[in-house]
Protein backbone atom coordinates (compact mmCIF):
# COMPACT_ATOMS: atom_id res chain seq x y z
CA UNK A 1 0.00 0.00 0.00
CA UNK A 2 2.87 2.26 0.88
CA UNK A 3 4.45 1.76 -2.50
CA UNK A 4 1.17 2.54 -4.30
CA UNK A 5 0.67 5.78 -2.36
CA UNK A 6 4.17 6.92 -3.04
CA UNK A 7 3.74 6.14 -6.68
CA UNK A 8 0.56 8.24 -6.93
CA UNK A 9 2.13 11.17 -5.17
CA UNK A 10 5.13 10.98 -7.49
CA UNK A 11 3.01 11.07 -10.61
CA UNK A 12 0.77 13.81 -9.20
CA UNK A 13 3.77 15.95 -8.43
CA UNK A 14 5.30 15.14 -11.83
CA UNK A 15 2.12 16.11 -13.71
CA UNK A 16 1.69 19.29 -11.67
CA UNK A 17 5.27 20.22 -12.37
CA UNK A 18 4.80 19.68 -16.10
CA UNK A 19 1.61 21.81 -16.11
CA UNK A 20 3.37 24.57 -14.20
CA UNK A 21 6.30 24.55 -16.60
CA UNK A 22 3.94 24.59 -19.60
CA UNK A 23 2.05 27.59 -18.24
CA UNK A 24 5.25 29.44 -17.49
CA UNK A 25 6.76 28.65 -20.88
CA UNK A 26 3.80 29.27 -23.20
CA UNK A 27 1.55 31.53 -21.22
CA UNK A 28 3.00 34.27 -19.01
CA UNK A 29 6.49 34.26 -20.61
CA UNK A 30 5.03 34.76 -24.10
CA UNK A 31 3.10 37.85 -22.91
CA UNK A 32 6.18 39.46 -21.40
CA UNK A 33 8.24 38.78 -24.53
CA UNK A 34 5.68 40.76 -26.52
CA UNK A 35 5.98 43.62 -24.05
CA UNK A 36 9.77 43.78 -24.61
CA UNK A 37 9.32 43.74 -28.38
CA UNK A 38 6.71 46.50 -28.23
CA UNK A 39 8.80 48.70 -25.93
CA UNK A 40 11.92 48.33 -28.10
CA UNK A 41 10.08 49.26 -31.34
CA UNK A 42 10.95 52.87 -32.45
CA UNK A 43 7.38 53.54 -33.62
CA UNK A 44 5.61 52.37 -30.46
CA UNK A 45 4.44 54.79 -27.84
CA UNK A 46 3.09 52.24 -25.21
CA UNK A 47 3.30 48.51 -24.57
CA UNK A 48 0.80 46.36 -26.44
CA UNK A 49 -0.25 43.07 -24.75
CA UNK A 50 -1.91 40.17 -26.48
CA UNK A 51 -4.78 40.57 -24.14
CA UNK A 52 -5.63 44.04 -25.61
CA UNK A 53 -8.22 44.09 -28.37
CA UNK A 54 -6.91 45.14 -31.76
CA UNK A 55 -7.86 48.63 -32.94
CA UNK A 56 -7.87 50.07 -36.47
CA UNK A 57 -4.86 52.26 -37.24
CA UNK A 58 -6.92 55.11 -38.78
CA UNK A 59 -10.52 56.12 -38.63
CA UNK A 60 -11.72 55.21 -42.09
CA UNK A 61 -15.08 56.92 -41.80
CA UNK A 62 -15.41 60.06 -43.99
CA UNK A 63 -15.11 63.39 -42.12
CA UNK A 64 -18.17 65.62 -41.91
CA UNK A 65 -18.31 68.30 -44.62
CA UNK A 66 -16.84 71.67 -43.60
CA UNK A 67 -18.99 74.77 -43.97
CA UNK A 68 -18.17 76.94 -46.97
CA UNK A 69 -15.88 79.88 -46.06
CA UNK A 70 -16.75 83.04 -47.96
CA UNK A 71 -14.15 85.23 -46.25
CA UNK A 72 -10.68 86.07 -47.62
CA UNK A 73 -8.29 83.09 -47.56
CA UNK A 74 -5.67 83.12 -44.82
CA UNK A 75 -2.56 81.22 -44.07
CA UNK A 76 -1.25 80.80 -40.53
CA UNK A 77 2.36 81.75 -39.95
CA UNK A 78 3.53 81.40 -36.35
CA UNK A 79 -0.11 81.47 -35.19
CA UNK A 80 -0.59 84.90 -36.82
CA UNK A 81 -3.20 85.25 -39.54
CA UNK A 82 -1.80 86.80 -42.72
CA UNK A 83 -4.02 87.70 -45.66
CA UNK A 84 -3.06 85.99 -48.93
CA UNK A 85 -4.29 87.14 -52.31
CA UNK A 86 -6.12 84.38 -54.21
CA UNK A 87 -4.09 83.04 -57.13
CA UNK A 88 -4.12 80.05 -59.42
CA UNK A 89 -0.32 79.87 -59.56
CA UNK A 90 1.34 77.30 -57.26
CA UNK A 91 2.95 78.79 -54.16
CA UNK A 92 6.60 77.72 -53.77
CA UNK A 93 7.47 76.00 -50.53
CA UNK A 94 10.48 78.30 -49.98
CA UNK A 95 9.78 81.58 -51.81
CA UNK A 96 12.79 83.79 -52.43
CA UNK A 97 12.78 87.13 -50.61
CA UNK A 98 11.95 90.12 -52.77
CA UNK A 99 15.00 92.12 -53.87
CA UNK A 100 15.17 95.69 -52.58
CA UNK A 101 14.41 98.39 -55.11
CA UNK A 102 17.63 99.38 -56.86
CA UNK A 103 18.53 103.05 -57.26
CA UNK A 104 17.91 104.68 -60.61
CA UNK A 105 20.54 103.70 -63.14
CA UNK A 106 22.25 106.78 -64.49
CA UNK A 107 24.57 105.03 -66.94
CA UNK A 108 24.48 106.93 -70.24
CA UNK A 109 21.98 109.50 -68.99
CA UNK A 110 22.97 113.16 -68.96
CA UNK A 111 22.88 114.41 -65.40
CA UNK A 112 25.24 117.11 -64.07
CA UNK A 113 28.12 116.43 -66.48
CA UNK A 114 28.61 115.39 -70.09
CA UNK A 115 31.44 115.10 -72.63
CA UNK A 116 31.00 116.04 -76.28
CA UNK A 117 32.88 115.95 -79.55
CA UNK A 118 31.80 117.38 -82.90
CA UNK A 119 33.45 116.06 -86.04
CA UNK A 120 32.14 115.79 -89.59
CA UNK A 121 35.39 114.69 -91.25
CA UNK A 122 35.89 111.01 -90.46
CA UNK A 123 39.36 109.51 -89.99
CA UNK A 124 40.42 106.04 -88.86
CA UNK A 125 41.60 107.52 -85.56
CA UNK A 126 38.24 109.05 -84.64
CA UNK A 127 36.41 106.07 -83.10
CA UNK A 128 39.48 104.77 -81.17
CA UNK A 129 39.95 108.29 -79.82
CA UNK A 130 36.32 108.53 -78.68
CA UNK A 131 36.54 105.08 -77.07
CA UNK A 132 39.68 106.15 -75.21
CA UNK A 133 37.87 109.17 -73.76
CA UNK A 134 34.98 106.87 -72.88
CA UNK A 135 37.29 104.51 -70.98
CA UNK A 136 39.29 107.16 -69.11
CA UNK A 137 36.31 109.33 -68.16
CA UNK A 138 34.32 106.34 -66.90
CA UNK A 139 30.61 105.49 -66.85
CA UNK A 140 29.58 108.69 -65.05
CA UNK A 141 30.44 110.70 -68.17
CA UNK A 142 28.07 110.12 -71.11
CA UNK A 143 29.58 111.18 -74.44
CA UNK A 144 27.52 112.90 -77.13
CA UNK A 145 29.07 112.64 -80.59
CA UNK A 146 27.73 115.18 -83.11
CA UNK A 147 28.35 114.57 -86.79
CA UNK A 148 26.81 115.21 -90.20
CA UNK A 149 24.23 112.96 -91.79
CA UNK A 150 26.65 112.19 -94.63
CA UNK A 151 29.40 111.06 -92.24
CA UNK A 152 26.85 109.05 -90.32
CA UNK A 153 25.72 107.12 -93.40
CA UNK A 154 29.13 106.57 -94.94
CA UNK A 155 31.24 105.79 -91.85
CA UNK A 156 29.41 105.60 -88.52
CA UNK A 157 26.49 103.30 -89.33
CA UNK A 158 28.77 100.64 -90.87
CA UNK A 159 30.76 100.67 -87.64
CA UNK A 160 27.56 99.94 -85.72
CA UNK A 161 26.77 96.84 -87.78
CA UNK A 162 27.40 93.39 -86.36
CA UNK A 163 29.20 90.68 -88.39
CA UNK A 164 25.90 88.80 -88.79
CA UNK A 165 24.20 91.87 -90.21
CA UNK A 166 27.09 92.44 -92.60
CA UNK A 167 26.97 88.88 -93.93
CA UNK A 168 23.20 88.79 -94.38
CA UNK A 169 22.72 92.26 -95.85
CA UNK A 170 22.66 92.45 -99.62
CA UNK A 171 20.45 95.46 -100.13
CA UNK A 172 20.20 98.83 -98.45
CA UNK A 173 17.88 99.02 -95.47
CA UNK A 174 17.14 101.16 -92.47
CA UNK A 175 19.98 101.75 -90.05
CA UNK A 176 20.81 99.07 -87.48
CA UNK A 177 19.90 99.19 -83.84
CA UNK A 178 20.35 101.58 -82.19
CA UNK A 179 18.62 104.04 -84.52
CA UNK A 180 20.24 107.47 -84.73
CA UNK A 181 17.61 110.17 -84.56
CA UNK A 182 17.87 113.98 -84.67
CA UNK A 183 17.25 115.63 -81.31
CA UNK A 184 15.59 118.81 -82.60
CA UNK A 185 12.08 118.19 -83.90
CA UNK A 186 12.12 121.55 -85.72
CA UNK A 187 15.05 120.54 -87.90
CA UNK A 188 14.22 118.06 -90.68
CA UNK A 189 16.94 115.43 -90.98
CA UNK A 190 16.82 112.67 -93.62
CA UNK A 191 16.42 109.15 -92.29
CA UNK A 192 19.88 107.54 -92.45
CA UNK A 193 20.24 104.39 -94.51
CA UNK A 194 22.84 101.66 -94.50
CA UNK A 195 25.33 101.37 -97.33
CA UNK A 196 25.49 98.10 -99.26
CA UNK A 197 27.34 95.23 -97.59
CA UNK A 198 29.20 97.17 -94.89
CA UNK A 199 32.23 95.49 -93.29
CA UNK A 200 31.94 94.18 -89.72
CA UNK A 201 31.83 97.15 -87.36
CA UNK A 202 33.49 98.09 -84.08
CA UNK A 203 32.13 95.81 -81.36
CA UNK A 204 33.17 98.13 -78.53
CA UNK A 205 31.70 101.22 -80.19
CA UNK A 206 28.46 99.40 -81.01
CA UNK A 207 28.17 98.16 -77.42
CA UNK A 208 28.69 101.67 -76.02
CA UNK A 209 26.07 103.14 -78.36
CA UNK A 210 23.56 100.39 -77.53
CA UNK A 211 24.04 101.03 -73.81
CA UNK A 212 23.55 104.74 -74.34
CA UNK A 213 26.92 105.72 -72.89
CA UNK A 214 27.82 107.16 -76.31
CA UNK A 215 25.04 109.04 -78.08
CA UNK A 216 25.40 109.81 -81.80
CA UNK A 217 23.44 112.86 -82.97
CA UNK A 218 23.09 114.71 -86.26
CA UNK A 219 24.07 118.35 -86.71
CA UNK A 220 21.39 120.43 -88.46
CA UNK A 221 22.18 121.61 -91.98
CA UNK A 222 22.19 125.25 -90.91
CA UNK A 223 25.73 124.76 -89.53
CA UNK A 224 28.64 124.50 -91.94
CA UNK A 225 31.71 123.16 -90.16
CA UNK A 226 34.03 123.17 -93.17
CA UNK A 227 35.49 126.58 -92.23
CA UNK A 228 36.95 128.19 -89.14
CA UNK A 229 34.20 130.80 -88.99
CA UNK A 230 31.57 128.07 -89.32
CA UNK A 231 33.03 126.20 -86.32
CA UNK A 232 33.07 129.38 -84.21
CA UNK A 233 29.44 130.14 -85.08
CA UNK A 234 28.43 126.58 -84.22
CA UNK A 235 30.16 126.73 -80.82
CA UNK A 236 28.70 130.15 -79.99
CA UNK A 237 25.05 129.32 -80.68
CA UNK A 238 22.51 128.04 -78.11
CA UNK A 239 21.65 124.89 -80.14
CA UNK A 240 24.67 122.85 -79.00
CA UNK A 241 24.27 123.77 -75.35
CA UNK A 242 20.55 123.09 -75.39
CA UNK A 243 21.24 119.54 -76.56
CA UNK A 244 23.40 118.89 -73.49
CA UNK A 245 20.87 119.95 -70.86
CA UNK A 246 20.58 119.56 -67.91
CA UNK A 247 24.34 119.19 -67.41
CA UNK A 248 26.16 122.00 -65.63
CA UNK A 249 29.66 120.89 -66.61
CA UNK A 250 30.52 119.96 -70.20
CA UNK A 251 33.84 118.65 -71.41
CA UNK A 252 34.53 119.65 -75.02
CA UNK A 253 37.19 117.71 -76.93
CA UNK A 254 38.27 117.53 -80.55
CA UNK A 255 40.05 114.94 -82.68
CA UNK A 256 43.43 116.60 -82.02
CA UNK A 257 43.02 116.37 -78.22
CA UNK A 258 43.96 113.63 -75.77
CA UNK A 259 43.58 112.87 -72.06
CA UNK A 260 46.16 110.76 -70.24
CA UNK A 261 45.31 107.57 -68.37
CA UNK A 262 48.50 107.99 -66.30
CA UNK A 263 47.23 111.20 -64.75
CA UNK A 264 46.19 111.18 -61.08
CA UNK A 265 43.76 114.01 -61.83
CA UNK A 266 40.11 113.85 -62.88
CA UNK A 267 38.00 116.60 -64.52
CA UNK A 268 35.96 116.92 -61.34
CA UNK A 269 39.05 118.49 -59.73
CA UNK A 270 38.36 121.58 -61.87
CA UNK A 271 34.59 121.94 -61.43
CA UNK A 272 35.02 125.16 -59.43
CA UNK A 273 36.02 127.04 -62.59
CA UNK A 274 33.57 128.41 -65.14
CA UNK A 275 36.03 127.61 -67.95
CA UNK A 276 39.38 125.87 -67.99
CA UNK A 277 41.57 124.86 -70.91
CA UNK A 278 45.15 125.25 -72.00
CA UNK A 279 46.11 128.89 -71.24
CA UNK A 280 46.65 131.10 -74.27
CA UNK A 281 48.28 133.90 -72.26
CA UNK A 282 50.44 133.73 -69.11
CA UNK A 283 48.50 136.51 -67.32
CA UNK A 284 45.23 137.26 -69.16
CA UNK A 285 42.29 134.88 -68.79
CA UNK A 286 42.38 133.44 -72.31
CA UNK A 287 41.82 129.69 -72.65
CA UNK A 288 41.73 127.25 -75.51
CA UNK A 289 38.47 125.48 -76.41
CA UNK A 290 39.75 122.35 -78.20
CA UNK A 291 40.02 120.51 -74.86
CA UNK A 292 38.19 122.44 -72.18
CA UNK A 293 35.73 122.22 -69.34
CA UNK A 294 32.88 124.73 -69.68
CA UNK A 295 30.08 125.76 -67.36
CA UNK A 296 27.08 125.22 -69.61
CA UNK A 297 24.70 127.15 -67.36
CA UNK A 298 26.82 130.31 -67.51
CA UNK A 299 27.21 129.99 -71.27
CA UNK A 300 23.43 129.83 -71.66
CA UNK A 301 23.13 132.97 -69.51
CA UNK A 302 25.63 134.79 -71.75
CA UNK A 303 23.85 133.72 -74.94
CA UNK A 304 20.46 134.66 -73.52
CA UNK A 305 21.61 138.28 -73.50
CA UNK A 306 21.62 138.25 -77.31
CA UNK A 307 25.39 138.49 -77.74
CA UNK A 308 26.74 137.13 -81.03
CA UNK A 309 30.35 136.12 -81.61
CA UNK A 310 30.43 137.32 -85.22
CA UNK A 311 29.11 140.78 -84.38
CA UNK A 312 31.72 141.33 -81.67
CA UNK A 313 34.38 139.96 -84.03
CA UNK A 314 33.47 142.49 -86.72
CA UNK A 315 33.46 145.41 -84.30
CA UNK A 316 36.35 144.39 -82.02
CA UNK A 317 38.52 142.08 -84.10
CA UNK A 318 41.49 142.35 -81.78
CA UNK A 319 39.28 141.91 -78.69
CA UNK A 320 38.10 138.40 -79.62
CA UNK A 321 41.19 137.47 -81.66
CA UNK A 322 38.93 135.37 -83.87
CA UNK A 323 38.00 132.49 -81.54
CA UNK A 324 34.79 131.67 -79.69
CA UNK A 325 36.87 130.31 -76.80
CA UNK A 326 38.56 133.67 -76.13
CA UNK A 327 35.20 135.41 -76.67
CA UNK A 328 33.57 133.28 -73.97
CA UNK A 329 36.62 133.64 -71.69
CA UNK A 330 36.36 137.44 -71.84
CA UNK A 331 32.59 137.38 -71.35
CA UNK A 332 32.98 135.24 -68.24
CA UNK A 333 35.82 137.38 -66.91
CA UNK A 334 33.66 140.50 -67.24
CA UNK A 335 30.92 138.75 -65.24
CA UNK A 336 33.37 138.03 -62.41
CA UNK A 337 33.38 134.27 -62.99
CA UNK A 338 35.91 132.06 -61.22
CA UNK A 339 38.65 131.47 -63.80
CA UNK A 340 41.97 129.70 -63.19
CA UNK A 341 45.47 131.10 -63.27
CA UNK A 342 47.77 129.98 -66.07
CA UNK A 343 49.62 127.63 -63.71
CA UNK A 344 46.39 125.92 -62.68
CA UNK A 345 45.17 125.78 -66.28
CA UNK A 346 48.38 124.05 -67.34
CA UNK A 347 47.61 121.23 -64.90
CA UNK A 348 44.41 120.67 -66.85
CA UNK A 349 45.78 120.83 -70.41
CA UNK A 350 48.85 121.81 -72.41
CA UNK A 351 49.05 123.07 -75.98
CA UNK A 352 52.23 125.09 -76.48
CA UNK A 353 55.82 124.18 -75.77
CA UNK A 354 55.97 126.57 -72.83
CA UNK A 355 53.16 124.55 -71.21
CA UNK A 356 55.21 121.35 -71.10
CA UNK A 357 57.32 121.54 -67.96
CA UNK A 358 60.00 119.03 -66.97
CA UNK A 359 59.02 116.33 -64.52
CA UNK A 360 60.05 116.66 -60.88
CA UNK A 361 62.33 113.68 -60.21
CA UNK A 362 63.48 112.06 -56.97
CA UNK A 363 60.61 113.13 -54.67
CA UNK A 364 58.14 110.32 -55.16
CA UNK A 365 55.77 109.45 -57.96
CA UNK A 366 53.17 112.04 -56.91
CA UNK A 367 55.73 114.86 -57.08
CA UNK A 368 56.96 113.56 -60.44
CA UNK A 369 53.41 113.84 -61.79
CA UNK A 370 52.92 117.34 -60.39
CA UNK A 371 53.90 119.16 -63.59
CA UNK A 372 52.17 116.71 -65.91
CA UNK A 373 48.85 117.96 -67.40
CA UNK A 374 45.70 115.89 -67.47
CA UNK A 375 45.47 116.28 -71.25
CA UNK A 376 46.88 117.84 -74.40
CA UNK A 377 45.50 119.69 -77.39
CA UNK A 378 47.06 120.38 -80.78
CA UNK A 379 50.60 119.68 -79.59
CA UNK A 380 51.38 118.21 -83.02
CA UNK A 381 51.26 121.79 -84.29
CA UNK A 382 52.38 123.98 -81.39
CA UNK A 383 54.70 121.67 -79.42
CA UNK A 384 56.40 119.50 -82.01
CA UNK A 385 59.70 119.72 -80.14
CA UNK A 386 58.06 118.19 -77.05
CA UNK A 387 56.28 115.24 -78.65
CA UNK A 388 58.82 112.61 -77.52
CA UNK A 389 58.68 113.88 -73.94
CA UNK A 390 54.88 113.99 -74.06
CA UNK A 391 54.72 110.43 -75.41
CA UNK A 392 56.73 109.13 -72.45
CA UNK A 393 54.06 110.43 -70.08
CA UNK A 394 51.03 110.06 -72.34
CA UNK A 395 51.61 107.41 -75.06
CA UNK A 396 47.97 107.76 -76.11
CA UNK A 397 48.93 111.03 -77.77
CA UNK A 398 49.55 108.96 -80.91
CA UNK A 399 45.75 108.70 -81.36
CA UNK A 400 45.44 112.48 -81.60
CA UNK A 401 46.61 114.23 -84.71
CA UNK A 402 45.95 117.41 -86.62
CA UNK A 403 42.31 117.00 -87.51
CA UNK A 404 40.50 117.91 -90.70
CA UNK A 405 37.99 119.94 -88.70
CA UNK A 406 39.65 123.33 -88.31
CA UNK A 407 39.58 124.19 -84.59
CA UNK A 408 38.75 127.68 -83.38
CA UNK A 409 42.32 128.55 -82.34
Amino acid sequence: MLDVGLSRRFWTIAVATLVFLWVVRFGIWGSYSNVEEASSSPTSTKPILHSEPSKPKYDESPPPPEPEDVSEPYEVVDKTEVAVQPTDAPIPSNPEPAEPASPEKKYGKIMDKVATITDTQYTDRLIPLIMHFHAVLGPDWPIVFFTSNETLQEHILPLLSSPAESESETTSSAGPSPTIQPRDDKIPVPTPTRILSPPPGSASFRRAVERGSIDVRIIPNQFNLSSRDGVNIYLSRPWLYEQLAPATHMLVFQADAMICANSPRVPEDFFDYAWIGAPLHPRIHYYNGGLCLRNRTMIMDILSEGALWEQDTLVWKNWTEGGEDIWFSKKMDLRGANLPSADVAMKFAAEHSWHVKPAVKGEGIQKEYENRPWGFHKVHVYAKDKLDEIAEWCPEIALAAKGRLEPST
